[in-house]
């Protein structure tokens, strides 16, 4: 079974399927790679080329320090690292594999790997987990280690963006409402939304949520994830015309329409509404709210496992980057040790203690967790988190996904129309591929 459980770092978009330059990738003689092959010497100095896409500087500064430590425990080893934009990386990747240039080692985001790993175009880790009896492989959290499998193979090791539910307790004080008990069913969402909403002379100046409406599949799927279901199936087939998402997809149009949605995308460069202090609730991840508790204070942030779905369900959505290796590199082994050193404990908890992601490692909670509730929450979600699942048709499914929920937002049709024209739409282009 093709299989990429998930359940968020920062995920792209089906737009934004991304461009690049660099590498020092190239074939092996047969053109495969095996455990051991490609290992180096200690008279033999390897570069590993390595991209990683974010320009932040925050970010770029763990990055380097996490390659200098691993220099000075590898010192044949030398990692060259090139920093892209999100909204650049994956065209420029997608380029440079097509020219033969692909980096040995680099990040994807959570959908470009879960879309692209049937193309055989990575380098399945498996048998160099094995041969390294590598103990990180029992400390991770099974689902998030399952994210980056295919048909049996290891293609890539997730750094995980959790969405467990975060509102402003101050915002709660001003609406009436308790600040430390935030929504506790799902139903309750929507109606919390609704009390939390600020409207002045017709317009609404606040959110009582955040749902972004263009662009706005995350939103969705952190909802629909709640009620048991996904937006395809495992065959890559449309499932968001289903009972399930037509309900969910009316209850937002009418939050919406209520004026507690202030229309957003999540693409924006300048933050998402409840970055803004434009919003009361959203489902977003501590690195996400990372400014914003620098400017109201920790103390009006509240953070909580998403509530309970009809059926108990509390599922978080889980997006992030995932590291992985070139199937043609002509280093394997040197792109597994740097891959394997960027999760060893230490070397992970510093990383994501720096740039808000969250170490994948169970053993790594009591360190984690004392960091403050926000990290708390984002780990206790990862015992119940998912995300994209692994298929070719996932750029397909988010286009025609988008389209459903701005016809629907916009009034351009009817909720039900527009979920079941465009599945069908998206139904005709995965047949006709």
């Amino acid at each position: 079974m093709k299989k990429i459980t998930v359940a968020l770092a920062t995920v792209l978009t089906a737009t934004s399927i991304l461009s690049a330059c660099s590498s020092g990738a190239g074939n092996t003689e047969n053109g495969t790679n095996n455990a051991g092959s490609g290992a180096t010497t200690k008279d033999e100095k390897v570069t590993l080329k390595f991209w990683y896409p974010g320009t932040d500087e925050i970010l770029m500064g763990a990055v380097k320090e996490l390659i200098a430590k691993f220099e000075q425990g590898h010192p044949d080893i030398h990692v060259e690292p090139t920093f892209i934009p999100w909204a650049d990386y994956f065209q420029k990747l997608t380029v440079a594999y097509s020219g033969g240039l692909q980096p040995d080692v680099h990040g994807l985001g959570f959908g470009q790997l879960i879309s692209t790993v049937n193309q055989g175009k990575y380098l399945n880790l498996t048998p160099y987990i094995q041969e390294a009896k590598w103990a990180g492989e029992k400390d991770f959290f099974p689902d998030i280690l399952e994210a980056g499998q295919y048909e049996g193979g290891q293609y890539g090791l997730l750094l995980p963006e959790i969405r467990p539910l975060v509102w402003r307790k101050d915002f709660f004080k001003e609406a009436g409402l308790d600040p430390e008990s935030p929504p506790k069913t799902f139903d309750e969402i929507f109606e919390f939304a609704d009390k939390l909403k600020v409207v002045e002379n017709g317009q609404t100046v606040r959110g009582g949520i955040d749902i972004q409406t263009s662009n706005g599949e995350q939103s969705y799927l952190s909802l629909l994830l709640l009620l048991g279901e996904d937006f395809y199936d495992a065959e890559g087939n449309p499932t968001f015309d289903s009972p399930a998402s037509v309900g969910l997809v009316q209850k937002m149009v009418d939050l919406y329409k209520s004026g507690a949605i202030i229309p957003s995308s999540q693409q924006q460069l300048n933050g998402t509404p409840f970055q803004n202090s434009l919003a009361a609730l959203t489902f977003t991840s501590a690195q996400g709210a990372a400014e914003l508790r620098k400017t109201v204070g920790e103390e009006n942030i509240g953070w909580a496992l998403p509530p309970e779905g009809p059926e108990g369900k509390r599922t978080a959505l889980m997006l992030g980057t995932f590291l992985t290796a070139a199937q043609k590199t002509k280093h394997p082994q040197a792109a597994w040790e740097f891959i394997q050193f960027w999760f060893e404990g230490a070397s992970v908890l510093e990383f994501t203690t720096k740039t808000g992601a969250i170490p994948p490692l169970q053993s790594l909670k009591d360190d984690y967790t004392k960091l403050g509730p926000a990290y708390a929450a984002a780990f206790e979600a990862l015992n119940d988190a998912r995300g994209y699942g692994a298929s070719g048709n996932w750029a397909i499914n988010v286009k025609y996904l988008r389209l459903a929920l701005e016809e629907s937002y916009n009034g351009i049709r009817p909720v039900e129309e527009a979920l079941k024209a465009n599945a069908e739409l998206a139904r005709e282009e995965i047949a006709g591929q």
